[in-house]
This record gives C-alpha cells, structure tokens and sequence, in this order.
C-alpha cells in the first residue's frame, strides 16, 4: 500500500473510520424526568441523576462497508461493538471491519468489546500501511485486540467477547481478497449471487463453541447441536481469564469476483438466519446500506434475544470484467 500519511505534518491520509454504537449524547438532548439538558459523561442527568437511555440502533455509512448494530429486544443495554476503517488507496478501497459480542457472563462486557472492535482494527490498518499482506495484518489486528482486552480487566472482573475481523482489498486481476480471522462464535460469511465463475455463498469462519465442537467431532448435526443448552458456550474468546493463544489462529483468505457481499455478524443475527444462501438472498436483494437494516430488522422481528450487529461490504466487479 502507498504511504498513509502525509510528509510533513504526520496526518493520516484519505481514511474514513467509524466505531459503534455511538452512546454520545446527542446536542440539545432533553432529560424525560425533568427536562434538563446537562448529562455527565456516562449519560446521567447532571440536575436528577435520570440516566439518558442511548438509542437502540446505531448505523454508519462508510460507503465501501454498511454498519449496524442494535440492542435487540431482550437485552436492556447493547454489548456489541463494530469498528470499520476505509482506505481509498489508488488501486480501490481496502476495508478492515472487526465485529465483536460482548461475553454477557463477565464484568462489563461492552468495555471489552468496544477496546477489541476499535484496536483491532488500528493495528490491522497500521500493519497494512506498512506493506504487510492481509493474513499478517488480520493476526496483528487480533493479537491487538487480546491485548486491550486484557487491559480492560479490573482486579477480579475479566470481561471478554469474541471478534470477527476482515480485510478486503482488490486485486489486479479484477477480484477482491477477502481475508478473515476469529475468535468465539461472531461469523463471516461469503454472499455470493451465484454466477457461475465465483465462489459460492459459504460460511468462512468456524465457531469456537460447544455446538461447534459436537459437528465436529460428529456427536451431533448442526441443527440437533445447536438445540443443545450448551450450543453457545465458547471455549475460546478474548479476555483476562482466556488461557488461549490469539496469535494461533489461522486466517482464510479467499478470492472472490462477485456481485455478491462479505457479511461479519454477531450471533444475534445468525442465531435466527445462518444459512449462506438465504442470507445471501436477504443481503443482496437491495443496495447495501438498505440490506445491513433489512438483516437487522430480521433478527429483532424473529425474536431479538440477543444484540445484533452486521457490518456489509458490496462486491461488484467492474464493467469491462462483466462485459469480458
């Protein structure tokens, strides 16, 4: 990748970033119970201690990637977090995402998610920037996040949560590498449109939990698993209490042509729709920025039992590709 920086004064260059959700509180904001209008950095109410509520979904637009999160219906707060950063390098946008799901078990859940969603992706940038290939990239970024994990631990409280993250950047030949890389059960999915020269719709990551580990060993289906009690039991995440390895995973890459879009999820989503094709039929019926909020909406009117966060990257080839 060309310098991200500029010479002279050091300032990141042509780079559009987002992390949600955004719990900022919004100006000219009104207390409900008495009509204030100073909230304190936590979103209590400086005249009655009321504390603000923050909406319960986020979104951003970073126009290579659609972000959405939302608290669901079951959950009183959100503890998922997604972190995106776009860089318009010459030869097209190279997209990091990182989606992460807070480990509702442990002390402060979102605190862990928010640190892993945000430095994972810094540190995935910061290695591209400096011409590492994307699986070395993608495991910086996650060995990354462990760490700031880890630094959110408090004396006996250990949150955690799992991490999903991706890279996408486009080829010389017209396609797009994807690469991605996880911990616990937040999935990436390829959502192909079905022509015939491309990889097929396909789940990319292979969940770290109980379900997962009954499939394999051939205990059980994927469906008579995932009725398990235990399905969603994790047995590796990120957090002070994890005795695992981040840097052991191994990241997949694949080469894709598209149309079609890479789907990071948390479980709130494929909890109710984990089928690639159908997915792919949801997520690709309408432009990208309309699907991310069409899949959201999905999950929370099948039930919302837990956060849902999509973020959506659109793949399309170029013209003279689909000409050709």
């Amino acid at each position: 990748m060309t310098d991200r920086f500029c010479e002279a004064c050091g300032h990141e260059l042509a780079i559009r970033r987002a992390l949600l959700p955004d719990f900022g509180i919004p100006a000219g904001s009104v207390c409900e119970s008495c009509a204030a209008t100073e909230f304190d950095a936590d979103g209590y109410c400086v005249a009655c201690g009321e504390w603000r509520r923050p909406a319960d979904r986020s979104a951003a637009d970073l126009g290579a990637v659609q972000l959405v999160t939302d608290r669901g219906i079951a959950h009183a707060r959100n503890e998922d977090s997604v972190a995106a950063a776009v860089l318009d390098d010459p030869t097209g946008s190279v997209v990091v995402i990182a989606v992460c799901d807070g480990v509702s078990t442990s002390e402060n859940p979102q605190a862990a998610s928010a640190a892993a969603a945000r430095t994972g992706v810094d540190e995935c940038v910061a290695a591209l920037a400096a011409d590492r290939p994307s699986p070395e990239a993608a495991v910086a970024g996650l060995e990354a996040a462990a760490i700031a994990v880890r630094d959110v631990a408090t004396s006996g409280h250990a949150p955690s949560c799992t991490y999903v993250a991706a890279v996408v950047r486009p080829t010389a030949n017209d396609t797009h590498e994807v690469t991605v890389i996880n911990v616990g059960d937040s999935r990436a999915y390829w959502l192909s449109a079905g022509t015939r020269d491309d990889v097929p719709a396909q789940r990319l990551t292979v969940d770290d939990s109980w379900a997962q580990a009954l499939v394999d060993s051939g205990v059980m289906d994927e469906e008579a698993a995932m009725r398990d009690p235990r399905a969603h039991a994790l047995y590796r995440w990120l957090g002070a209490d994890s005795d695992r390895r981040p840097g052991d995973t191994r990241p997949v890459t694949v080469e894709v042509r598209g149309p079609g879009a890479l789907l990071l999820c948390s479980d709130g989503l494929w909890n109710y729709l984990s089928d690639p094709v159908r997915l792919a039929e949801l997520a690709l019926a309408r432009p990208a920025e309309t699907a991310a909020h069409d899949l959201v909406d999905f999950a929370v009117q099948s039930g919302g039992s837990d956060n849902i966060t999509v973020a959506l990257v659109p793949i399309v080839p170029s013209r003279a590709s689909v000409q050709q």
